[in-house]
């Protein structure tokens, strides 16, 4: 099989991976960059030839998880060329179209867990994993006795790191690994787990009356993070009509307004203004759930940096009395102007300001098992800014460019 890495080599985010054996040629992964300081614009067609512009060269689009730097440019790929897809990780692709980019769709196919599927001569198989976005997968492709194993993103300190090693070990030794290694080149310490932040958060909790909570609606290890430290702290949990839609979609362990008696829901100032049929399909389903009176109670609400101005309204209405904002992303984040907008317009109202995260990519120790249990005899990284540091960690590190193609 040949391994060519058409983009991130060299990047966190929007990394592209070609696999090809003797008939076969496939795509994973196909999301959008990560915004940086120099282009905040980012859904733009990369222009593959065979991909998305001209005649179809390529079998199948495989993808890890519903990241938006994984899987948010998919609408450009020829309607010819299918593209796979988790199912979980579908419905919440689909949905945040639906809030975001309406005008956005892309038909695709539903991929199982430990079901291969087979490409001409290639099989491919998703294995389940931990990772900060639900259902997030890795992929094994194998051709004439030849196992390449693609991460995707991965930690093991989630809710299913449990799981973790034992799917490692299910796939065995691989002749290739490709890696991602977002967390090259920062401090080499072991990752907080969520029991860890579970536990963080109930002291925290029993300090104030009210709590907001800015994290990633698709972390849904975080919202049951939170969810049991509001059990511990007799608290009620409030999602925003985003979250909200979110967790009703998936199953029915996971908090959410229609299955748990302690979940509510607060539909932000700016839905308001939506159209009747962005009602009827996202709100009106909630509306039993969406009880004014909650916030007069001891609550963590789940918020939007868009939701300054509830906030504020909140305030006014006296159901803000002693409350902390919960900063729960990558820190990064707090660098962009309208982050820093809404933290600071938030402290302004006198609200108490704390960092409680852990990251979801592997530290170094992760990575390490990782190798150890494949075996492989060649690693390449991507998804990284820190590449040259692989030769470091890995004993078959090959750094590769952009647009670089080796075979095995």
């Amino acid at each position: 099989m040949k391994v060519k890495i058409i983009k991130g080599t060299n990047q966190i985010g929007g990394c592209i991976t070609e696999i090809s054996s003797d008939k076969a040629r496939i795509i994973i992964d196909f999301g959008e960059d990560l915004p940086d300081d120099e282009k905040e614009e980012q859904m733009e067609n990369p222009m593959i030839d065979g991909l998305t512009t001209g005649t179809k060269k390529y079998d199948a689009v495989f993808i890890t998880h519903s990241h938006g730097d994984h899987i948010g440019l998919i609408h450009y790929i020829l309607n010819d060329i299918p593209v796979y897809v988790e199912k979980e990780s579908k419905k919440i692709y689909e949905l945040l179209n639906k809030f975001t980019y309406q005008d956005i769709r892309c038909e695709t196919k539903d991929m199982e867990f430990n079901q291969p599927i087979i490409i001409k001569d290639m099989k491919i198989t998703l294995f389940i994993i931990d990772h900060s976005s639900y259902n997030s997968g890795m992929l094994l492709v194998e051709s004439k006795k030849k196992k390449i194993l693609h991460t995707g993103d991965y930690r093991k300190h989630g809710r299913k790191g449990k799981i973790f090693e034992k799917t490692l070990k299910k796939i065995g030794k691989v002749d290739l690994l490709i890696t991602e290694g977002t967390t090259f080149g920062r401090e080499n310490i072991k990752y907080k787990t969520e029991e860890e932040l579970e536990r963080i958060s109930i002291e925290l909790f029993k300090k104030y009356k009210q709590i907001f909570i800015l994290q990633a609606s698709t972390n849904i290890d975080r919202i049951v993070t939170f969810y049991k430290a509001c059990k511990q702290t007799d608290k009620v949990l409030i999602e925003d009509i985003f979250t909200a839609n979110i967790t009703k979609i998936l199953n029915h362990t996971i908090p959410t307004p229609e299955k748990f008696d302690d979940v509510y829901v607060w539909t932000a100032l700016r839905y308001m203004k939506k159209n009747k049929e962005f009602k009827k399909e996202f709100i009106d389903s909630f509306k039993q759930y969406n009880i004014s009176s909650v916030v007069f109670q001891n609550f963590a609400m789940l918020v939007k940096i868009s939701m300054l101005e509830d906030i504020k309204m909140l305030k006014e209405k006296g159901a803000i009395t002693n409350a902390c904002l919960v900063y729960s992303m990558w820190e990064g984040y707090l660098e962009k102007e309208n982050f820093q907008k809404f933290v600071n317009g938030v402290k302004e109202l006198g609200i108490d300001f704390e960092i409680i995260h852990t990251s979801g990519h592997a530290d170094r120790e992760t990575i390490k098992l990782v190798e150890s249990i494949t075996n492989p005899k060649i690693v390449i990284p991507i998804h990284t800014k820190n590449k040259k540091l692989a030769k470091e960690i890995f004993k078959n590190a090959l750094i590769l460019d952009d647009g670089e193609e080796i075979e095995i």
